[in-house]
């Protein structure tokens, strides 16, 4: 755990994804990542806020807030051609998705921000990202 402040569900979450395997570990953070890349991170915790009427106020985080609009998909090419992550999720993930599911827009933030601080030592990103600078543009957002 590197962030101060958080919930003791976030580090519960980060604590468990933490004890998987390689595999595992990247297969749960890119589920996590595809929620982000779709809009699904927002305020309302609504899955698809495109949907809704304009008039709604809503806060979408996504890569593009943080100004690395490609992050997932680049970040899945990696993987994918590094990990083979094509494979279903293992059973361990139904009790960890709700769990993520069920944290506030902040909570998620932090979320997102931890992972990247445990990908970035286990060289788990691409070698042109740094996981500690994205981390620091997901904090002053």
């Amino acid at each position: 755990m590197y962030l101060r402040n958080t919930s003791n569900e976030v580090k519960e979450l980060v604590l468990k994804i933490n004890e998987f395997d390689k595999e595992k570990k990247l297969k749960f953070i890119d589920y996590i990542f595809n929620l982000w890349d779709r809009n699904q991170i927002n305020s309302l915790n609504e899955t698809n806020p495109n949907l809704l009427y304009d008039s709604i106020d809503i806060e979408i985080f996504n890569p593009s807030s943080i100004n690395y609009h490609y992050l997932v998909i680049e970040l899945k090419e990696y993987w994918n051609y590094n990990y083979s992550l094509y494979r279903l999720y293992p059973k361990e993930y139904k009790e960890l998705i709700p769990i993520f599911e069920r944290l506030s827009l902040k909570e998620k933030k932090d979320t997102f921000t931890e992972l990247l601080l445990v990908l970035e030592p286990d060289k788990l990103l691409p070698n042109n990202m740094d996981g500690y600078e994205i981390a620091r543009l997901i904090i002053k957002f």
